[in-house]
């Protein structure tokens, strides 16, 4: 009797493409200055946001925070909404800032879609093309023996 092998829980290949789940256009920080900062609560931490869309934000921060967790978000400046709850999605080691620490990228999906418009002056070919975030580049570490 022959059998066919199945794999559960198989992991993607490198061959294969990565899912898009998006459903609104995001938009890097620089063309959003409306929004100076970010705080979350409830743990109380100061972010710097990458890119913000109807649905979510990408934001830099140096605290880890727990996929699945609910956060509220504030929003410096004169954005509209001056703030909104929003679930942790995803959260990686983005860089180490510059007194050695941890900096991580935090994706957050809105509660409730908040009424973004498009940021003047922008056409679709000179926004960020809505593709995978930035992965972490690999950090390659020679080990010698000196022994």
């Amino acid at each position: 009797m022959e059998m066919a092998s199945v794999a559960l829980n198989a992991e993607p290949t490198p061959a294969d493409p990565p899912v898009e789940n998006r459903t609104a256009r995001r938009f890097v920080a620089a063309l959003v200055p409306s929004i100076t900062g970010l705080r979350l609560s409830p743990h109380g931490i100061d972010a710097r946001l990458v890119n913000i869309s109807a649905t979510g934000l990408l934001a830099e921060c140096g605290m880890r925070l727990k996929v699945g967790s609910a956060v509220a978000l504030s929003f410096e400046g004169t954005f509209t909404p001056a703030s909104t709850a929003a679930r942790v999605v995803r959260c990686a080691v983005a860089a180490m800032s510059s007194n050695g620490g941890l900096l991580y990228h935090v994706g957050v999906h809105f509660d409730a879609r908040i009424p973004f418009e498009e940021p003047s002056g922008t056409a679709k070919t000179k926004t960020t093309p809505d593709a995978t975030p930035p992965e972490s580049t690999p950090v390659h570490v020679v080990v010698r023996n000196r022994w």
